[in-house]
């Protein structure tokens, strides 16, 4: 029989909103074909995670949201492990999972996931911290922190905190200018950009579920000048995840280098960090391996 570390968040999204027992049944009924050694991030969070990465097993699934998977990834680089990941969609936004399973749900993943093939990764990475989906800095930023104080945790639903968000989205979009040099080449400096998503591997990975994607990172970038525009550079960013836009991302195949001010709140799938500017954005090739169908299946 198999083995599966399963590393539980459940302050997490809707494993909060099930409850641990709720969700360790659905786990063990539906991974049926494997041990599951429950690694509780109650016990320590970063002790929980560095167990999971280095105990050995064929399996390492990720029961959290969004924040949970990327410090498991991290972890998993630094230790060079190469356990697949099963990254379960029981957080918030759930990036990774979408874009590997698209709408399954957890106990169909789980049931599938001995037949799925072991694919890499391509990741992105700033000042050490990895991202396998994309990176977004500017004005959207602050709308999905906006977003997020609206929905419930422990503490219930912050209005007041959205609505500061908000403030700092408005402000940031009249005053935030990034500038974007690709693969140090000053003739290919972007400027004056108030919105960047950076896609590891190529935007088509995001729309298609290509996987790995070539070894590339692809900018989508905004240039919008009024408020009146900030709609529209929203919607252009939607519409280029599905497909739909016309946006022409430019192309970085070593590193990308975003500076503005001194300091830039940047999204790296889902989870916010506020660093100092310059930051250097490098590609990471095959950077981790996980159980995951085939991109048409």
């Amino acid at each position: 029989m198999k083995s599966l570390s399963l590393v539980l968040n459940a302050h997490s999204g809707t494993t909060r909103e099930l409850g641990k027992d709720k969700v360790l049944e659905a786990v063990t009924r539906s991974a049926d074909w494997a041990k599951v050694i429950v690694h509780d991030c109650e016990d320590g969070f970063e002790a929980c995670i560095h167990q999971a990465c280095t105990a050995e097993s064929d399996y390492i699934a990720v029961a959290g949201g969004d924040g949970t998977a990327a410090a498991v990834l991290n972890e998993l680089v630094r230790t060079q492990c190469k356990t697949p990941v099963i990254a379960l969609p029981l957080g918030t936004a759930n990036l990774l999972p979408k874009r590997l399973y698209g709408d399954r749900s957890i106990e169909t993943i789980l049931r599938e996931a001995p037949d799925y093939p072991i694919e890499p990764l391509h990741a992105g990475e700033v000042e050490g911290n990895l991202f396998f989906c994309a990176l977004m800095a500017g004005f959207p930023v602050r709308v999905g922190q906006a977003r997020e104080a609206l929905r419930p945790d422990a503490d219930g639903r912050q209005p007041l905190r959205a609505l500061s968000r908000l403030r700092q989205a408005l402000r940031a979009f009249l005053k935030t200018r990034l500038r974007l040099t690709l693969d140090d080449d000053e003739v290919r400096k972007l400027s004056r950009a108030n919105a960047l998503m950076t896609i590891p591997g190529g935007a088509v990975t995001m729309i298609h579920g290509a996987r790995p994607g070539e070894e590339v990172l692809e900018h989508i970038f905004t240039h919008t000048d009024d408020v009146s525009d900030a709609l529209g550079a929203l919607t252009a960013f939607l519409s280029e995840m599905l497909n739909l836009g016309e946006l022409a991302p430019q192309r970085s195949y070593e590193c990308a280098v975003l500076d503005g001010p001194s300091k830039v709140t940047v999204m790296l799938d889902g989870e916010t960090l506020t660093l100092k500017t310059p930051l250097r954005i490098t590609l990471r090739p095959n950077a981790a391996l996980f159980a995951a169908p085939e991109a048409d299946a």
